[in-house]
């Protein structure tokens, strides 16, 4: 008998709650943006299997892929079966790599027996999306293969129909044995979590933001290792670790890409990515189907077919490959400009500790310098700074930017200027200018900023923190080089080492 679909608890946010809920989770703290995220695709996940549920248990009680064929109502049915299993398989494995990516934020929330049936379901139900895979895609371009792979496509596609029966039933079981037993649990698991205050301090928590762009700007070393590890369609393990980290960043971005055009740039980007990578492998696969089932002429079209959608991923990914990490770093950069932490009134804070360093350590060393050229307007209560950043690609970025309150924790008010504005300001700032070669080192969630003066034997480093209550330890490549905390030494403030340049 097949158990009622779950998520039955009164409490259960709805799919508009969530998605109302959504469209401000960037800016909440880190901690309800990853929920909102998880509940997201866990109610998607409840939803599919509802429908899953209601194709398995037709009004005659018999099951839709066991009824006798009746031309397009059963192609119908088939093709419902397919849509609904995959809704449910995306939102698992989006759930899953939500719940993985945001675990530092979810303080653990989840527990193992969750996780477990979590897995375990998503092994369920491997192999009935794949079948459905291939059953879809000889249906559809069996046509367009020569005619002897045409022949042994239709000598497939019938093996392949008699095992969709026979899949079905053990879909429904692990329906119940995996997910209906934990859908409530999982709900109530998410949907509160605790914050911590310390007396006296302002609160200023993670934005989701923020964590969010840390997890993907971490992500992306990660894609830039194995994407110059591609050396041809067959370095299939570097193939096969890109696709499973885009789509993990497709689904930490996907219920906010929306909101933002940098961030919707990336995930457009992944998407085709991703799309790519899985026509490889499931031409492969069907390759390989083609190949057990003894189909010479069907194997050896559907290697060529996967060859060339290889071909389309290494054009326009390993081939691309400084395009494709400008549009990471763009989206990056969107969530973090978002992010930045806002006091009680939620007038934006800079939170930072710096330190005076012996030299600019190797490590910091090996990362392109971003050339920054910053002068001050002259003023005695309030001071602008004007800032000209030169990255290593030659993009130019033109920001005006007031700062006030002390050091370690202080408002900033920042904003992008055009650059003929910027010009015409620069000349008034030349009693008071500092540049300066800046090497940007991530290092775990947080990113070390160096800054070598060009016109002064002085190297200084800084960090900025999510919160008053974050710490950063300098990480063990970084302390060799440290002179002494200076965060609170006005002699390093930037705007007072500036010096007069009239060049």
């Amino acid at each position: 008998m097949i158990m009622t679909p779950t998520m039955t608890d009164p409490r259960t946010l709805s799919a508009s709650d969530i998605k109302r809920l959504l469209d401000g989770a960037l800016r909440a703290p880190a901690q309800e943006g990853a929920r909102l995220a998880a509940l997201h695709w866990l109610r998607q996940l409840a939803e599919a299997r509802s429908a899953w549920h209601a194709l398995q248990t037709p009004a005659d009680g018999e099951s839709a892929l066991q009824r006798p064929r009746e031309g397009p109502r059963v192609a119908g049915n088939a093709s419902r079966h397919v849509e609904t299993l995959h809704r449910a398989r995306v939102a698992l494995r989006r759930l899953r790599a939500v719940l993985r990516e945001h675990a530092s934020a979810l303080d653990g929330v989840i527990d193992r027996r969750s996780a477990r049936a979590l897995r375990a379901l998503g092994q369920a139900t491997n192999a009935m999306r794949d079948s459905d895979v291939q059953r879809t895609w000889l249906a559809a371009e069996a046509e367009g293969l020569p005619a002897a792979a045409r022949d042994e496509a239709v000598r497939l596609r019938i093996k392949l129909d008699a095992r969709a029966v026979r899949a079905s039933g053990s879909v429904s079981r692990a329906f119940e044995k995996h997910f209906d037993p934990i859908a409530d649990r999982l709900q109530a698991q998410l949907a509160t979590y605790r914050q911590l205050r310390r007396v006296g301090l302002a609160t200023t928590p993670t934005p989701f933001a923020r964590h969010l762009a840390t997890r993907i700007e971490r992500a992306s070393l990660r894609l830039r290792r194995d994407l110059e590890s591609i050396q041809g369609v067959h370095s299939q393990e570097a193939i096969h670790q890109v696709r499973i980290r885009l789509k993990r960043q497709r689904a930490m971005l996907a219920p906010f890409a929306r909101q933002l055009p940098a961030l919707a740039a990336w995930f457009e980007f992944a998407t085709r990515g991703q799309d790519l990578l899985g026509a490889v492998r499931d031409a492969d696969l069907l390759a390989e189907r083609a190949a057990h089932a003894k189909l010479p002429a069907l194997e050896a079209a559907l290697r060529h077919v996967a060859m060339a959608h290889y071909d389309a991923f290494a054009l326009t990914w390993c081939k691309r490959l400084d395009e494709v990490m400008r549009t990471l770093d763009a989206a990056v950069a969107e969530l973090r400009k978002l992010a930045t932490p806002v006091n009680a009134d939620g007038v934006p804070m800079e939170i930072e500790r710096k330190y005076l360093l012996s030299a600019c350590p190797p490590v910091a060393m090996s990362a392109a310098p971003v050339l920054i050229e910053q002068g001050w307007l002259p003023g005695t209560t309030l001071r602008e700074r004007l800032r000209r950043t030169v990255r290593p690609d030659g993009a130019v970025q033109y920001l005006r930017t007031v700062k006030m309150g002390p050091a370690a924790a202080r408002i900033e008010i920042e904003e992008h200027t055009p650059s003929a504005l910027f010009d015409a300001l620069w000349l008034l700032t030349a009693d008071a200018r500092v540049r300066k070669h800046r090497h940007v080192v991530a290092d775990g969630r947080h990113r070390w900023e160096i800054d070598v003066f060009r016109d002064r034997d002085l190297v200084l480093a800084e960090v900025e923190l999510e919160g008053i209550d974050d710490v950063a330890e300098p990480p063990a490549w970084l302390q060799p080089f440290i002179v002494r905390d200076v965060t609170g030494e006005p002699e390093y403030v930037n705007a007072v080492l500036a010096r007069p340049d009239h060049g």
